[in-house]
């Protein structure tokens, strides 16, 4: 970790609590009036008066401390006299529907015929204005009727007060967790189209991808728990299904996150579990929707699955950094990783504590996903600025091992690759072109009496004379030790090369004068309408080819019959 990504962190952390102590000032502000918090509530169950109680202890009037479906329980308490500007009762209930009555005069009514018929009814929290002139000093009675068997808490302390104040109250005491999972989406978000932005630069583009969708859950997780919905949103059912998908949804991803920073992706073993956890999930949602068992009773199993997946997942990251030498960007990672997973396993726990007792009231679980999430996404932050560094140097290395496989070393020139994949091109045009083969006639002379440097030599002298005589359009290539191409495409004319060979044949008899080596080059031409319909440029290059050798004998019995 260089200097540079150290001080990239560090501004991260500085903004990130900078803006959570500016989220903090701009909630907390004084009440415009007292907001009220009736914790002694008269208690009516079943018809049978049972005397006072808290909201969250009324179960202890029940025989087994739980309530049964069709239970009726009836709460009341007296309105202060003073006046409201606006008037409002925060109410929090979960498992029932109920009626709102001011000295016996219904007034509001929530999910009541729901109740009756047993669905599935979730926490909601809900603001309820009271009429601005008739409830001073009224009392105030909660009719309730109890929709699933086994529930603990059914309603939690009622508060009165300004709408305003109520609200922001409701935000303020949430602050930590909305500012947590506000920020894990946006970050998730964020992240995911860097991600894409620098997908050809960096590597290990999967795994950022499921960080930046595990982000994203783990944060609309801690929103949806916490119910911030409610001051915009009437519909309090969808935000408690959001909140178990994206539970379900996060577990398989942080075991594929480890699957693919241990290199197990594709181990049977791994993925069988994998696969076997979004089964049991996805019969659990089947059992919800069937109604033959709601999701939140699947609570505890799901603590218990979410524990052993995430602890043995851990034990098997451990022992990966210690049976390999892992790199740094991978345990940055798994570090990461690991402080998210221990996070939730202490979720989890209260997670299954809770089962019945609205644990979306309880802020410890999302706090403690919540700062996991920031330990997490602080990881990805730096595994991303190091594989972004490294991006530069990995790319030139690229560039240059792609430079080697398709050029020749010693002329710089095209090589055999590279003119095979000239002449595969040339098979998808209806285009006229020639193919020209060409042979060194002196080099194995110069090798074997001069030595290969000075050979060498004579493919560079060569290859400059081929580049002045040949140049673009021409395609240039060296395919052997002796043997060259030349390509050309749209032809102007036969004879227009004829000019291009004189060029080059002067300028090879002014370097053979200069060094006293055999400069001569033996060559054979073909253009494709020479040859039948239907033919390929390897057979051109086959004919060019023949021709050229064709030349070579006839030059070399020149030179014989000269001495």
């Amino acid at each position: 970790m260089t200097v540079k990504n150290i001080n990239v962190i560090l501004w991260f952390i500085l903004i990130l609590f900078t803006t959570l102590l500016m989220s903090q000032i701009i909630l907390h502000s004084e009440n415009t009036a007292p907001v009220i918090e009736e914790d002694r509530l008269y208690v009516t169950l079943n018809d049978v008066y049972r005397g006072r109680s808290s909201a969250e202890k009324i179960n202890a009037f029940t025989d087994s401390y739980s309530f049964n479906r069709g239970d009726r329980i009836i709460v009341t308490f007296s309105l202060p006299d003073k006046k409201y500007d606006f008037p409002t009762l925060m109410l929090a209930t979960q498992f029932v529907g109920y009626t709102i009555s001011l000295d016996g005069t219904p007034i509001y009514e929530r999910r009541l015929e729901e109740a009756k018929n047993g669905d599935f009814l979730p926490k909601d929290v809900n603001f309820i204005t009271l009429p601005y002139d008739e409830y001073e000093g009224k009392e105030l009675s909660i009719e309730m009727i109890v929709s699933q068997s086994g529930s603990k808490t059914i309603i939690y302390t009622p508060s009165f007060g300004n709408f305003n104040d109520l609200s922001r109250g409701y935000t303020w005491d949430r602050a930590l967790s909305v500012f947590l999972g506000t920020f894990m989406c946006m970050f998730g978000v964020i992240y995911f189209l860097i991600s894409l932005f620098f997908a050809v630069r960096i590597r290990g583009l999967a795994s950022q991808i499921r960080s930046s969708i595990l982000c994203v859950c783990g944060g609309a997780w801690i929103l949806t728990s916490q119910r911030i919905n409610i001051i915009f949103m009437t519909n309090t059912t969808r935000p408690a299904l959001y909140e178990y998908t994206l539970l379900y949804i996060s577990l398989p991803l942080i075991m594929l996150l480890f699957c693919t920073i241990c290199h197990i992706l594709h181990n049977r073993i791994a993925a069988s579990y994998i696969l076997g956890v979004c089964a049991i999930e996805v019969i659990f949602g089947i059992c919800h929707f069937t109604r033959i068992r709601y999701i939140n009773t699947f609570s505890k199993p799901i603590a218990i699955i979410y524990a052993i997946s995430v602890i043995g997942f851990m034990m098997y990251s451990v022992f990966y950094l210690r049976r390999r030498k892992a790199s740094t960007y991978d345990k940055v990672q798994i570090a990461g990783l690991n402080t998210l997973s221990i996070c939730l396993i202490i979720a989890s726990i209260f997670f299954a504590l809770d089962r019945n007792q609205a644990r979306e009231f309880n802020n410890a679980a999302s706090i403690f996903i919540g700062l996991g999430g920031i330990v997490f996404v602080a990881s990805r932050v730096m595994t991303f600025m190091v594989t972004l560094s490294n991006a530069d140097p990995m790319k030139k290395k690229e560039i240059a091992l792609s430079s080697l496989a398709y050029k020749d070393s010693l002329t710089g020139l095209p090589n055999r690759a590279s003119c095979d994949k000239e002449t595969m091109q040339l098979d998808e045009t209806n285009d006229d072109y020639l193919i020209m083969s060409m042979d060194l006639n002196g080099l194995k002379e110069v090798n074997d009496s001069k030595g290969h440097k000075a050979g060498d030599e004579l493919l560079q002298n060569f290859t400059n004379v081929l580049n002045v005589c040949f140049p673009d359009p021409f395609f240039r290539a060296r395919t052997g030790g002796d043997e060259f191409v030349v390509i050309l495409k749209n032809i102007p004319d036969e004879n227009y090369l004829d000019s291009h060979i004189e060029h080059m044949n002067k300028l090879l008899r002014a370097k053979e004068k200069e060094t006293g080596f055999d400069h001569s080059v033996a060559y054979g031409i073909c253009y494709r309408h020479e040859l039948p319909a239907g033919a390929n440029a390897h057979e051109v290059y086959m004919e060019a080819d023949a021709r050229m050798y064709k030349l070579k004998r006839a030059q070399h019995e020149a030179r014989k019959s000269q001495k």
